[in-house]
């Protein structure tokens, strides 16, 4: 990276909803600034305490470092101290978050008629709509957040698909565990006094960007393998509950690690050329590593298997790296390269293709440094592992029970004797009346998963029995349990 000046400090107030800025400082010591891929990077400023700008600093103010738009966070942390030196030793140190960290000021409340807010899409969808919900255009006006996030459709939208089930948690820690898990980068953008939401994936520029001691673009580096937190296997719990719920297992079977030498081979697990599970084999023994992923809200076996395939991604990869890039080098941060993007790193005989997950700048007297945080080497799930996926224990009260969704598209549905033995129910279109049979001549209680999909209008759920309860789906997206008693009641499981 070519050598950066010391970016200026644009000081901001947030004050009957508009971004005013109220000072502009670069009389500091020094200030260090993180981009991050998943989740709110960290910003910090140092300054002599006895300089007139350093009161200007105070928490809940803003601050953006230069001009880009991109580095803009709150200060939430205002530190004073002195050293032996004394007067002269007085230094004020400014901490805080980029501007995504406000999410971190909203709780998600219950928005579907399931008791939590409930969503299954692709990544960047499950996030905006949360959003908009909890803070956006759907929420009370109190609860609102100065923030443009514009829904895309869903074939335009990026990322894995992810399942969605939260009450009264912490809107910031769901919106980062969505992007890590659904493999979107997010931001924010502060332009013209407007903060927008964006979503984005990383380029691949592995082929021309390489920071390698060789090409003079790396400082230092580190690779470390460990088993710690190794699995191959994994048990999914899904729907249903004790002794009627969903159990798949999960087994991989890694045939080579992801790493690779500088020849472009693949290295093994050790020297001698020895895996971790052989070739076609299923886990056992000494090399079967177990784990446990909670997944209540799962209907479809599809969901499972991507559930799957997703947790022994992460499992599987025992690799971790990080490295500080040369000041001075080839590539240039924000131009050449960012946060996001896939890039080579190599030395000390090995290399990989790994994603930059963070960046950190930081600028003191006369010096300009970087430090990088790279991610799991790139992998192809499908060519490198060989997935078994099977249900170990089906979630029902009735002996011949399927495990599939059965659709239906509403209007005036009546539900035929041959379709109790569903365990799901998935329900679209624009809503009506979906009447259960009661099945009193088989083991007459029944419960229901409720899957509702794009609903246009509300639908009843009903026996059909004068005054027995009913339950309403309203419009939209939501995911519901509910009972069928012996005399036609539906009630909410």
């Amino acid at each position: 990276m070519s050598y950066r000046e010391k970016p200026q400090l644009h000081l901001y107030e947030y004050k009957n909803q508009t971004f005013s800025q109220i000072a502009i400082i670069d009389d500091y010591q020094e200030v260090s600034f993180e981009r991050n891929l998943f989740q709110a990077g960290t910003f910090t400023i140092t300054i002599n305490f006895n300089i007139p700008n350093s009161q200007l600093f105070q928490r809940g103010l803003f601050v953006q470092f230069g001009s880009d738009p991109y580095d803009f966070g709150e200060i939430y942390s205002i530190n004073d101290s002195i050293t032996q030196d004394g007067k002269g030793g007085q230094i004020r140190t400014i901490t805080g978050y980029d501007i995504r960290y406000i999410f971190k000021r909203r709780v998600i409340k219950n928005m579907n008629d399931g008791g939590k807010w409930s969503m299954t899409a692709k990544g960047e969808i499950c996030m905006r709509n949360l959003i908009a919900d909890q803070c956006g255009v759907n929420a009370e006006t109190k609860r609102q957040l100065p923030i443009i996030n514009t829904i895309p459709e869903p074939a335009n939208a990026i990322g894995k698909e992810y399942s969605v089930s939260e009450e009264f948690t912490n809107l910031y820690e769901v919106l980062k565990t969505i992007a890590t898990q659904s493999e979107i980068g997010w931001r924010i953008k502060f332009e013209n006094g407007l903060l927008t939401l964006e979503c984005y994936q990383g380029e691949n520029i592995s082929s021309h960007v390489q920071f390698s001691t060789d090409f003079e673009s790396l400082k230092d580096g580190n690779f470390q393998d460990s088993s710690e937190s190794y699995s191959n296997t994994i048990y999914i719990g899904g729907k249903g509950q004790n002794d009627e719920r969903d159990i798949y297992v999960a087994e991989l079977n890694l045939n080579e690690d992801f790493l690779i030498d500088e020849n472009g081979n693949f290295i093994t697990i050790n020297e001698d050329g020895d895996k971790i599970c052989l070739e076609n084999e299923e886990p056992n023994n000494l090399y079967r590593y177990e784990s446990y992923d909670n997944q209540s809200e799962m209907t479809t076996e599809a969901e499972y298997e991507a559930e799957a395939l997703s947790m022994l991604s992460q499992y599987g990869q025992t690799i971790q790296m990080s490295g500080n890039g040369l000041a001075k080098c080839p590539y240039i941060y924000k131009e050449q390269y960012n946060v996001g993007d896939w890039v080579t790193i190599a030395f000390s005989g090995k290399k990989a293709i790994v994603q930059i997950l963070s960046i950190t700048e930081r600028w003191a007297w006369n010096s300009y440094d970087i430090q990088f945080s790279f991610g799991k080497p790139q992998n192809n799930l499908k060519d490198q592992l060989q997935l078994i996926l099977r249900k170990i224990q089906v979630a029902s009260s009735k002996t011949n029970a399927i495990d599939s969704v059965k659709w239906y598209e509403t209007g005036t549905v009546i539900q035929d004797k041959s379709e109790v033995t569903f365990n799901t129910i998935g329900i679209t279109g624009s809503g009506g009346t979906l009447t259960f049979y009661l099945d009193n001549e088989g083991a007459g209680s029944k419960k229901y998963m409720i899957y509702a999909k794009n609903l246009s209008g509300s639908v009843v759920l009903t026996t059909g029995i004068s005054g027995k309860s009913n339950v309403t789906i309203s419009s939209g997206n939501s995911i519901a349990n509910i009972f069928i008693d012996t005399e036609g009641n539906i009630l909410k499981a």
